[in-house]
């Protein structure tokens, strides 16, 4: 059984990897088994505990709640699998006192022990990252935290923080070092004007499936022009937490309806 672990990076387009896939699911069905954070959440759940308090039975508990999540695929032959999860990855930076992904090549390896288990030798087993530059991925993980938390530092203040956490290629080397030669490593910059279907794409190749008749999704989560400041202004203002989750939902809602916020 051929396997690739999408398991992160934050802000890197996974939410739009993961919405074309959840599309594609049924044209998908018979070519290859996918597994995404809804078939996932305890799992998840698992994985920022033991980024927020890294102990070892905080990661016998993941490894034992994943081994639990694969047990439906260990009867399917040779028909690849598919997981795409960044929680997998950890905590996402800047929230409960953690800025980097400094746990990911940890939980990397307790996944591998477990999607082992369904494997036989040879087998090819790839770990696959979603990575961007520093500065987009500082902004886009700035925007992400400040709508859900009540951040009252500007960019600047709070990029200072997230830096240490943002060379999202030195976390891929310490992953490649710690599943080695178990495993493989590769990862996608989607930094830049690049087609967003690409890692879904290349994820699908690495497992021999066909990708040309995928229904494709719009990007997800994207910025808003001037939501920054908005969001900036009511973690600031004197509002109530209730008062502003309340003003954040409105504001996220218009997004979504025709001639929205732009």
């Amino acid at each position: 059984m051929k396997v690739v672990i999408h398991q992160g990076f934050h802000k890197t387009g996974t939410t739009t990897l993961q919405k074309t896939l959840s599309k594609n699911r049924e044209y998908l069905k018979d070519r290859v088994n996918v597994l995404l954070p809804d078939d996932l959440q305890e799992a998840s759940l698992a994985a920022r505990r033991y980024a927020v308090a890294p102990k070892d039975r905080t990661l016998r508990n993941f490894g034992a709640i994943v081994r639990e999540a694969l047990k439906p695929f260990a009867d399917q032959g040779g028909k690849p699998l598919l997981i795409s999860n960044e929680e997998f990855a950890g905590l996402i930076p800047g929230r409960k006192g953690v800025w980097s992904y400094e746990q990911t090549h940890v939980l990397s390896k307790a996944l591998l022990d477990e999607v082992s288990r369904l494997t036989d030798a040879g087998d090819r087993i790839v770990f696959l990252f979603t990575t961007r530059n520093a500065a987009d991925w500082i902004r886009s993980t700035y925007w992400q935290n400040l709508r859900s938390h009540r951040i009252r530092e500007d960019l600047s203040q709070y990029g200072k923080a997230l830096q240490q956490g943002a060379d999202l290629e030195a976390v891929v080397r310490r992953v490649k070092e710690a599943v080695s030669p178990r495993a493989e490593v590769e990862s996608v910059n989607v930094s830049g004007p690049d087609d967003h279907d690409f890692p879904l794409i290349k994820a699908l190749s690495i497992l021999n499936v066909r990708s040309d008749r995928l229904i494709t999704s719009d990007n997800r989560n994207v910025q808003p022009v001037g939501g920054t400041d908005y969001f900036l202004d009511l973690n600031r203002s004197n509002l109530s937490d209730e008062e502003i989750a309340a003003a954040k939902r409105a504001y996220l809602d218009k997004l979504k309806r025709p001639n929205g916020i732009h």
